[in-house]
């Protein structure tokens, strides 16, 4: 109870998400690698996959909780003196983690990507970084009935830790529908041994054709749940099926879906003594970054609150919740937040 009075004073005087944020400059002073909200993680191994994946295996401090199998963290690490933060889906089960204090990330690089281009270096050259507690609701549910997993591309690391926990809990059968790129699949050879295990998991490794559905491969009179995980475009098609067929749909995406006002719709930011225009049609963090003014990124999908502002005036829309601000100050997060309005903020 103290602790959240504590935070509700921070976020109405002190213009910060917690209080232990508020402090995080003080507390670096005398243990640099120390970050509200996070947990020290001692990196254990960092090894190059086929196809510009990356495999991470990390020991989370002992504060640290587990997972739930489809859950995602948030990883911290530093970069050029910068602390950098992205969101990664866990690629190894609560039992992995039970029986030896570890956890695995299966992560795909980009050698463009401000983060990913450079995590192997980064994370070869310091011992620790800073991982969040477990989040999110993509988890296994179908205990009783039959399921379906579809990954595309990295969409395989939720399913990867869904399966290695679940097949020992139900006798339903289980299928895995994997599309990558012609021999970019990635362990094959745990997913072989997982099918030679459990008699009620089959998969299959496919690659995408345009002109042949997705969904070909879905029994539809076993009348499955279906778990998807994938790209944009990839994962609605999926949805539309399962919707149009009635059956049980559970979905986890990569990044946040943005609804647009009007294409046309501008408004003026007045940020410190500077303005500048923005757009409707996107949101501020993408839009400051291309002007670049002094922002700070962090995961982008509104979980670290690393992008975080203080909004002086005017409104905004809450991408993740779709709510508007009110009218005064108030703090935002810039990776979520969409202008309705004139805007005055200080950065």
């Amino acid at each position: 109870m103290f602790i959240k009075a504590l935070n509700q004073f921070s976020k109405l005087f002190l213009h910060h998400q917690s209080f232990a944020a508020y402090i995080e400059p003080i507390m670096q002073v005398f243990k640099p690698a120390w970050r509200a909200g996070f947990f020290s993680a001692k990196v254990i191994a960092v090894s190059p996959c086929s196809h510009d994946f990356l495999s991470v295996t990390l020991k989370p401090s002992k504060q640290w909780r587990s997972h739930i199998a489809g859950q995602h963290i948030s990883l911290t690490v530093e970069v050029n003196g910068r602390l950098l933060t992205r969101v990664f889906t866990l690629a190894s089960s609560p039992d992995y983690f039970k029986a030896t204090g570890l956890v695995r990330l299966l992560i795909k690089t980009s050698s463009l990507g401000q983060f990913t281009g450079q995590l192997q270096q980064a994370l070869s050259l310091q011992p620790r970084c800073n991982i969040s507690p477990a989040r999110g609701d993509f988890v296994f549910k179908s205990w009783h009935k039959p399921s379906v997993f579809v990954a595309g591309g990295s969409g395989i690391t939720p399913m990867l830790a869904m399966l290695e926990q679940q097949l020992g809990n139900t006798n339903s059968p289980m299928q895995l529908l994997y599309f990558a790129k012609a021999d970019a699949h990635q362990c094959t050879n745990e997913l072989t041994a997982l099918a030679k295990s459990f008699a009620h998991f089959s998969f299959s490794l496919l690659t995408r054709d345009a002109l042949t559905p997705l969904t070909q491969h879905i029994n539809l009179d076993a009348q499955p749940d279906i778990y998807c995980c994938g790209p944009g475009g990839f994962m609605q098609q999926i949805a539309d099926f399962a919707n149009q067929h009635r059956l049980g749909y559970f979905q986890e995406s990569f990044g946040l879906a943005l609804p647009k006002l009007t294409e046309d719709s501008q408004f003026s930011v007045k940020i410190n003594k500077d303005t500048h225009v923005v757009t409707s049609s996107d949101v501020l963090l993408s839009q400051f970054e291309a002007k670049k003014l002094p922002v700070q990124r962090g995961c982008g999908i509104g979980i670290c609150h690393q992008c975080q502002c203080i909004k002086k005036s005017g409104v905004v829309r809450n991408l993740k919740t779709n709510q508007l601000s009110d009218t005064g100050e108030q703090l935002i997060q810039l990776c979520v937040s969409q202008a309705v309005s004139d805007l005055e903020l200080q950065l």
